[in-house]
């Protein structure tokens, strides 16, 4: 349920959650938020949501070198080390015969080659 300058109840603070343009102005204009605590809500999801795979599948499941990433949200994005073996998670993988399996890894970035991205 979005909650809305109308539909608030008394005390209960306003979430972008699901709002509309419309109805993040409308908060804003009277005064149920404010454009930092809409920027600080987006963030705080973003900080929530927006993270790396817990594992890497790999073809012998070594852990990889600490890394951190980009900064997305005001902090670096921090990689997990653990990966699995594919022939862990795949019955039969010693059979398989389909295209070659694209592993997980990290990779420099484009933009920045002293960064590194999960792929």
């Amino acid at each position: 349920m979005t909650v809305t300058p109308d539909s608030a109840p008394a005390g209960m603070p306003f979430r972008v959650e699901e709002a509309t343009i419309g109805e993040l102005h409308a908060a804003i204009r009277s005064g149920a938020t404010t454009c930092l605590a809409v920027v600080q809500q987006y963030l705080a999801r973003a900080r929530a949501f927006n993270g790396p795979s817990v594992r890497l599948v790999t073809a012998d499941g070594a852990p990889l070198p600490e890394t951190a990433g980009a900064v997305r949200a005001g902090a670096p994005v921090a990689f997990p080390v653990e990966t699995v073996k594919a022939a862990d998670l795949m019955p039969d993988f010693e059979r398989y015969a389909g295209p070659p399996l694209e592993y997980g890894r990290m990779e420099p970035t484009a933009s920045d080659p002293a960064v590194l991205q999960q792929y």
